[in-house]
């Protein structure tokens, strides 16, 4: 528990870094507002499914992927002092993916 508190500190109470970062990463992981509804409607992956194993692992990887973007918030924090276009490049990558999930669902959904 105590190392749960200690990676919560860490993304959220950060004093060390310059803002633009860690509004860069918060940028990021506002992903995690859909959660809610990724959970509510990954249930209905198990209506029919055609395989049972591979609808499992859908259901495990689409529910986990807020752990992925507090890992790279982490990592990005992390390697801030080594390397700050790598640590940049973080979560610029997943706001990239969101700009290109927008531009699917506005131009072509």
């Amino acid at each position: 528990m105590y190392m749960l508190a200690n990676f919560f500190n860490f993304i959220f109470k950060n004093k060390d870094l310059p803002r633009w970062i860690v509004n860069l990463n918060y940028i990021c992981l506002a992903g995690i507002i859909a959660w809610p509804l990724v959970l509510f409607v990954s249930i209905f992956l198990f209506d029919h499914p055609n395989n049972l194993a591979q609808t499992y692992l859908i259901f495990i990887l689409m529910n986990c992927y807020p752990l992925v973007l507090m890992m790279l918030t982490y990592f990005s924090f992390k390697t801030f002092h080594v390397n700050r276009i790598l640590s940049a490049l973080f979560p610029l990558a997943v706001i990239c993916g969101y700009l290109f999930i927008l531009f699917m669902m506005l131009f072509f959904g």
